[in-house]
């Protein structure tokens, strides 16, 4: 097996987009079953999950990774847009399949969705966790929800764990929700006066998509009543055009905890964003923070990832030493 140096140097040379995916996802022993067939990197944006079976990838969640990988880094239509890092157009891709995009004020790289509902299930296969459900249907690429802000730490925990020990990640690094200063930087607030998020909350008026309310069509997934989408619940993540930053759903699908207790020394955690049963213009606001205790599990709420380092690296440099 490649030690992680000799992984990170793999991935960032100047190979084959093919040969860097499959040694970043633990697949390069693959690599001739490709060969064989003559796919190169034009051909990996077409490939299907049909064709992957029948390449002989009988494992669903590599055959997920793999077509997630194989995206095209610019996709058509603005749903699936990838910021660029500083060191080149390739998204950083997790072992989950999960590209994350540089957010600068925020000092951090966000998952550009909510975490799904079979990125989720890894989890639970992996930790004897059960999965979580829904009282409305839900299909893979949704949003997990009726998930704690317990249930999400675990999660963060696991996969940097998880990470560390695949070679993916430095030790240094680590994935966490994301402050509450790192969310409102990332859906574009700067400057919010007060100490915390309760006394922050509501006080900039500004929408995800802009000053002026009800949402135009097309804004999020937000109550039927405004009309502005077509789901009735949840629907799959990055159905909307993303932000600035290539962050889909930072408005609307479900609220997204935050790390931060909601005032100093409370038991109530923050969650940002609003869902889709929300068309109140309060709960709206970007600026709003909701809160609850954390071990509340609403099917509303659900959470997105951050991967972050202490030296203030980015994550695309390769390990020193």
């Amino acid at each position: 097996m490649l030690t992680a140096k000799e992984r990170f140097g793999v991935f960032y040379s100047f190979v084959p987009r093919l040969t860097a995916i499959l040694h970043l996802l633990d697949l390069a022993d693959r690599g001739p079953v490709f060969a064989e067939h003559n796919l190169r990197d034009e051909n990996l944006p077409t490939l299907t999950d049909e064709n992957l079976v029948a390449l002989g990838f009988e494992d669903a969640w590599d055959r997920r990774r793999l077509l997630a990988a194989f995206a095209p880094a610019t996709p058509p239509g603005p749903a699936r847009q990838v910021a660029k890092g500083e060191a080149g157009e390739r998204p950083f891709i997790n072992s989950l399949g999960l590209p994350l995009a540089s957010v600068p004020p925020a000092g951090a790289f966000f998952g550009i969705w909510q975490t799904r509902v079979w990125e989720y299930a890894v989890f639970c296969a992996e930790t004897g966790t059960a999965v979580p459900g829904a009282d409305f249907p839900q299909g893979d690429d949704h949003p997990v929800v009726n998930v704690s802000w317990n249930d999400a730490v675990a999660f963060t925990k696991w996969l940097t764990k998880r990470e560390r020990a695949l070679g993916l990640i430095r030790s240094s690094l680590e994935y966490r929700l994301p402050r509450d200063f790192e969310w409102s930087a990332a859906v574009g607030l700067t400057g919010e006066p007060g100490s915390s998020p309760a006394e922050r909350s509501g006080r900039l008026r500004v929408y995800p998509w802009g000053g002026e309310f009800p949402p135009p069509k097309g804004a999020g997934n937000y109550h039927t009543w405004l009309a502005c989408d077509d789901f009735p619940e949840t629907s799959p993540v990055g159905s909307f055009a993303p932000n600035e930053f290539a962050l889909c759903d930072m408005g609307g699908n479900v609220w997204e905890w935050c790390y931060d207790e909601h005032q100093r020394n409370s038991a109530q955690r923050v969650v940002r964003g609003a869902s889709c049963f929300n068309d109140d213009p309060e709960f709206l606001l970007s600026s709003y923070r909701g809160k609850h205790p954390a071990a509340t599990k609403k099917n509303n709420v659900g959470f997105r990832i951050v991967l972050t380092h202490a030296e203030e690296r980015d994550p695309w440099q390769g390990p020193t030493g």
